[in-house]
């Protein structure tokens, strides 16, 4: 049985997903957080389309400017992503 990619998961989806309704909460354009995580432009556009998967570290740097560590809503959404307790 073949197993479906996981950038095509539902979960990953929703995680970009609400990802990129923070950048835009946040005021930040594509180019700003691009050009803090030394990533071009459309490296993040195609992460938040689905066309590029996100890579772990750059995860963990999108989250610092991001600002989850005074975010509560963000932090708690990587909480239940990884399904950590609190």
């Amino acid at each position: 049985m073949k197993r479906s990619k996981t950038i095509h998961n539902e979960q990953y989806s929703n995680l970009i997903e609400k990802l990129c309704q923070e950048r835009k909460r946040l005021g930040l354009s594509q180019t700003e957080v691009a050009n803090t995580l030394k990533m071009t432009q459309s490296e993040i556009s195609k992460i938040e389309t689905s066309e590029r998967r996100i890579d772990i570290l750059e995860f963990r740097e999108l989250l610092s400017v991001y600002r989850m560590s005074e975010n509560l809503k963000l932090k708690q959404l990587v909480i239940e992503f990884f399904k950590l307790e609190k």
